[in-house]
């Protein structure tokens, strides 16, 4: 299997047994709902989302969709996490993926005098997935930018970090310092050492503003990480348990399966 940095679709569902189980993905993840309506369980939480709603969901999210009315349309849109990093590097822009404060939700409608535009953009993007000319990715990128911007222009107060206060900024900057080290020997006392600051601080301000605790977040993106290696490789266990960031295999596979509900090797079998 190859690894892709962009994916993309269109359906029409018509069968109310066509929704999916709980899942993942390896990247952000983007739906627009065309037509028809549908549950979706995101960790713990349930969510109903009507035609004209778009969602927002990130790679560190179990989720799972029952439709509720059918026939059912959406595009799809997902990108790899580290890709959409490098290539929009706005923390407002990027916070609806990554940070999960209390005030943030999933999804939001699109007001009915910009769906002519959602759409538009949607298809365009569809199509350049679709021929994949030369250069394609470069004008995929650049166009999905814009979408964004609109979005973020247009809806502000969806976006976690629209307002942030210049204070948290630093929080920021850890937030993706653990996005680029996490295979590491990581821990609340070596951050805040790191970047000289109360760990206490950093600890509340952290929860905070990305909805983690420090602990967690950096075992939910080591999780991620091994979830990718697991569907796209032949690795082994032990050697991706050790890439991961894990002292030991044993303790991969019991932490793993403790978030997960299963074994790294059961979750490489029902995958592939």
């Amino acid at each position: 299997m190859s690894f892709r940095n962009i994916d993309m679709n269109f359906k029409t569902l018509s069968s109310h047994t066509s929704g999916l189980k709980e899942h993942y993905h390896n990247g952000y993840e983007i739906i627009f709902i065309c037509k028809g309506k549908s549950s979706f369980t995101i960790e713990d939480d349930i969510y109903t989302y009507d035609k004209n709603t778009i969602l927002f969901l990130n790679n560190l999210e179990k989720h799972k969709m029952d439709l509720i009315e059918i026939p059912y349309s959406r595009y799809m849109i997902i990108i790899d996490t580290d890709y959409l990093d490098s290539h929009i590097k706005n923390h407002a822009l990027l916070s609806i993926f990554k940070n999960r404060a209390s005030k943030y939700k999933s999804g939001f409608e699109i007001r009915i005098e910009e769906i002519d535009y959602i759409l538009a953009t949607l298809q365009s993007l569809n199509n350049i997935f679709l021929k994949k000319e030369e250069h394609w990715q470069i004008e995929f990128m650049s166009i999905f930018t814009m979408l964004m911007i609109f979005l973020y222009r247009n809806y502000t107060n969806y976006f976690p970090l629209s307002n942030i206060d210049e204070k948290y900024k630093g929080i920021l900057r850890i937030q993706q310092y653990i996005d680029e080290n996490f295979k590491k020997d990581l821990t609340l006392d070596s951050i805040a050492s790191r970047f000289y600051i109360s760990k206490y601080y950093l600890a509340h301000s952290f929860k905070n503003i990305t909805g983690f605790t420090i602990k967690q977040y950096i075992l939910l993106k080591r999780i991620a990480y091994a979830k990718n290696q697991l569907y796209f490789t032949n690795k082994s266990i032990t050697d991706i348990a050790m890439e991961c960031g894990f002292n030991s295999q044993s303790n991969f596979i019991r932490t793993f399966k403790q978030k997960e509900g299963t074994t790294p090797l059961q979750f490489r079998k029902f995958y592939q």
